[in-house]
């Protein structure tokens, strides 16, 4: 049997509620420009947030545009019902997570789909029911997730 040990690079997560999503874009494009290979980023929201905070009602295409051309997040996009929530967007990496389907549901739209999957990135228990609550009442969820070394320089770098 041949073995060898695989040194991998400890992940790290960030995630931060805000009440606009203007300040997360502005957030996304400062690291943009850090040009970190290997940072992973998605944005969570309510589309009633997205409404009441730029005062114009998005099609489902213009925010994929949106998301894609001004968050920079154009892998992953997708809408989940979630009974406790609402109406979530999510944008980025773990948008996969949310729309993966269990028994002919997503994830994301099971009441605790969302508790399920911020707990799987490490987060902690009253922090996930703190998160949970700040989108409840309309704030947008940033979450980055990097190598420890990436996240260091970027909260140094940004300041978070």
């Amino acid at each position: 049997m041949n073995s060898k040990v695989e040194i991998t690079r400890e992940k790290r997560v960030y995630i931060a509620s805000f009440s606009k999503i203007q300040h997360i874009e502005n957030l996304i494009k400062r690291i943009f420009h850090l040009d970190m290979k290997n940072i992973q980023i998605s944005v969570i929201g309510k589309m009633q947030s997205i409404n009441s905070d730029t005062n114009f009602k998005p099609s489902w295409m213009d925010l994929k545009n949106y998301c894609t051309n001004e968050l920079h997040l154009s892998s992953n996009f997708g809408m989940v019902s979630n009974p406790e929530i609402g109406t979530l967007f999510i944008a980025g990496f773990l948008a996969p997570m949310f729309l993966q389907e269990i028994d002919g549901k997503k994830i994301g739209s099971l009441s605790t789909g969302l508790y399920g999957i911020l707990r799987g990135l490490g987060i902690d228990q009253n922090s996930v029911v703190t998160y949970s609550k700040a989108l409840h009442t309309n704030n947008f969820l940033l979450i980055i997730r990097g190598n420890k070394d990436e996240m260091i320089a970027l909260e140094t770098l940004l300041k978070i």
